[in-house]
C-alpha cells in the first residue's frame, strides 16, 4: 500500500529534522544555510518552511533533539557510587562525541534554546537525585545539586576548550568530591537533612 499524504509529509519532516541535528551537531547555527539541510534531506528547498516556518524553528526543533541526546541515560544496576559515577562518565563521552554542539548550548546567548536545554539539566538533576537517594525538592538539596550540575557545565566547557589535556576520571573525581562538598554543606544548611549515603556514594571510588 502507498503511503498516505500524512505519512509522506511526517516522513519528509523527519528527514529535515535527522539532516539538521547532523548539521548542527558538528557546525555552529551561523554555518549552516536552510538549502545545506534540505540538500542533506534530499528534499526540496521550500519543504523547510513548509514544515518548521523558518531555519530558526528547525533549529530549535533540533536543539530539543540534540539536548535529548545529551541526556543521561539510565545507569547500570549496581551501587550509587558506580552509578552516579557511570552517568558522569556517559555524560562527558556524550559531549566528547559532540563538542560544537555542546559548546553552542552552553555559550549561546538563545533564549528559546536555553530554555530547551534548562528543561534537560532538570531532568538530569532529577536522574542525579534519584541515584543518591537524594530530595530535589529540599530547598538545601536542589541548592546543592544546581550548584553541581553548573559545576558539572564549566568543566566540561574548559576541559573542551583545552582540548581535553586532564584525564576526563580526574575531571570526574574532582566533581564528585564538588558534590560532596555541596551536600555537606547543605546538612549545615538544612540539620534535619542526613546525607550520610550520597556522601558515601560520592566519597568512595570504585572501578568501572
Amino acid at each position: 500500500m502507498a503511503p498516505t499524504r500524512a505519512e509522506r509529509a511526517a516522513s519528509t519532516r523527519q528527514k529535515l529534522l535527522d539532516a539538521a541535528v547532523d548539521q548542527f551537531l558538528d557546525k555552529p547555527y551561523d554555518e549552516v544555510s536552510v538549502q545545506d539541510i534540505a540538500t542533506a534531506a534530499g528534499v526540496a528547498y521550500g519543504l523547510v518552511a513548509h514544515h518548521f516556518g523558518n531555519k530558526r524553528g528547525l533549529h530549535l526543533d533540533a536543539v530539543r533533539e540534540i539536548s535529548r541526546r545529551l541526556e543521561p541515560q539510565p545507569p547500570p544496576q549496581g551501587s550509587a557510587s558506580l552509578q552516579v559515577r557511570h552517568l558522569a562518565r556517559a555524560h562527558f563521552a556524550s559531549i566528547e562525541r559532540h563538542p560544537v554542539a555542546y559548546l553552542g548550548l552552553m555559550l549561546g546567548t538563545d533564549a528559546d534554546s536555553r530554555g530547551i536545554f534548562e528543561a534537560s539539566r532538570e531532568r538530569a538533576i532529577k536522574v542525579v537525585a534519584l541515584v543518591l537517594a537524594l530530595d530535589p525538592d529540599r530547598p538545601a538539596v536542589r541548592l546543592a545539586l544546581r550548584s553541581c550540575m553548573a559545576a558539572v557545565d564549566e568543566a566540561a566547557i574548559v576541559w573542551l576548550q583545552d582540548e581535553r589535556q586532564v584525564p576526563v576520571d580526574g575531571v570526574i573525581e574532582m566533581l564528585m568530591a564538588a558534590q560532596a562538598a555541596m551536600l555537606r554543606q547543605a546538612a549545615k544548611l538544612d540539620p534535619a537533612f542526613d546525607p550520610s549515603s550520597a556522601l558515601s556514594a560520592l566519597d568512595q571510588r570504585e572501578d568501572r
